[in-house]
């Protein structure tokens, strides 16, 4: 039989469904988002032709070439005392964060008292930054890098509730069942039928915490808070832009070399 649509007999094409056409609502909703965003950039004074002066800014000049030999003799200890900061939120904060993320997952929490307890006071931890909890820290207890390690304690803790305590919902439920069933405790079932399964992306969270608190030490260091961040402030209020980008270069680099390392143990992990 010869085919009607004029292709060759035998080459028989499977034609796509077409897509259904967008509701109303889709592009009333981008229209929204559209109008909003040039609203929003008209009232913070956001402009394109404001950018072309930007490479023409003779303050660029002050940036280069960096003072290396100031950097590496006075950022050194404040980038090692940043690393102590980062290293001791990161460890006591996610150590915090275990049984409160055990207790805010809908799996292992022991009853709906202790799981909308705990989710409303680590709501209420997550929605003050960490830049104000190190503010905080500092004028309860002085300038300092144990303020600043106190507001990643903080700050390490929201993190990691939030990222684990998801992990722990989408868990099997059957080896808890289980253990349950054979007469454990709840405690001791909870560590038993779900802990091993979790644990390896707890420690992959940690690793990532980590690089969070190398970055947020930096910039709490900005308030008195420790750490290499002081320093920059320090440089930038007497215009040491060329120390300023020798410390930032360097804080690239170290960053950039823990961000690769961190995430080949994380792949090997999870």
């Amino acid at each position: 039989m010869t085919p009607t649509d004029g292709t060759a007999a035998g080459d028989r094409r499977i034609v796509p469904p077409r897509k259904p056409p967008r509701p109303w609502w889709y592009w009333a909703v981008a229209a929204a988002v559209i109008a909003f965003t040039l609203y929003s950039g008209r009232r913070v004074g956001f402009s394109l032709t404001s950018l072309k002066d930007l490479p023409s800014n003779p303050l660029w000049e002050k940036f280069w070439p960096p003072e290396w030999d100031w950097v590496f003799a006075n950022a050194i200890d404040p980038l090692i005392e940043t690393f102590q900061i980062a290293i001791l939120a990161t460890l006591v904060g996610c150590l915090l964060a275990l049984p409160v993320s055990f207790a805010m997952s809908r799996l292992t929490s022991h009853n709906s008292y202790t799981y909308f307890g705990s989710k409303a006071i680590m709501n209420l931890i997550r929605t003050i930054p960490d830049l104000f909890w190190a503010k905080l820290f500092v004028t309860a207890i002085g300038i300092g890098a144990f303020a600043g390690t106190l507001g990643l304690i903080i700050f390490s803790l929201s993190v990691m509730v939030k990222l684990f305590s998801e992990t722990i919902d989408a868990a099997d439920p059957g080896p808890l069942e289980a253990a349950e069933a054979a007469g454990g405790t709840h405690i001791a079932s909870v560590k038993v039928g779900v802990l091993p399964e979790v644990l390896p992306n707890y420690v992959a969270y940690a690793l990532y915490v980590f690089e969070l608190n190398i970055r947020a030490s930096v910039v709490l260091g900005l308030v008195g808070a420790g750490g290499v961040g002081r320093v920059l402030e320090a440089q930038r209020q007497f215009f040491q832009f060329d120390r300023i980008m020798g410390i930032v270069i360097l804080l690239f680099v170290v960053v950039f070399t823990l961000e690769q390392i961190s995430v080949a143990i994380r792949r090997r992990l999870v």
